[in-house]
């Protein structure tokens, strides 16, 4: 090998220690701890159709504006879903929580007992979705 080729690849030898290493990737947020606030509808309420649902939730708990919201009844049957639409843009979340509305309509004959839903969308890898769960009872049109 020449010479001259040799003190070349010396040089670059010496300038690629010399460079810093690369950084690691940044590590993914922790998810939020808290679990939603829910303004409307209270523990055991009783509603008609459409049920309105407002509060706040981790604004980690949306994807794209919004995150599932569902009633079951008692077997799990699912019998109305609907999205949490975010109230302001996520990203300008100044304490973390973000304001949301969601409209479930249904249809019942007579009362009906029911799990109100609310479920994070995009969970992390490998986790399961968080949820929050609200015992309500599903009231007929009246007449």
């Amino acid at each position: 090998m020449p010479l001259r080729h040799l003190a070349a690849l010396t040089a670059a030898l010496a300038l690629a220690a010399c460079a810093p290493e690369p950084a690691p990737a940044p590590e993914p947020p922790a998810p939020s701890a808290a679990p939603p606030v829910l303004d409307t509808p209270q523990e055991g309420a009783a509603a008609r159709s459409p049920l309105m649902v407002s509060g706040a939730a981790p604004a980690d708990w949306f994807f794209e504006e919004q995150f599932p919201t569902l009633i079951m009844d008692a077997d799990g049957r699912v019998l109305a879903e609907a999205p949490a639409l975010a109230q302001a843009p996520v990203i300008e979340s100044v304490d973390g929580m973000v304001r949301f509305r969601a409209q479930l309509a249904f249809v019942v004959t007579q009362d009906t007992p029911a799990t109100l839903v609310l479920q994070e969308d995009m969970p992390q890898e490998g986790a399961p979705a968080r949820e929050t769960r609200l015992s309500v009872t599903l009231q007929p049109p009246l007449r």
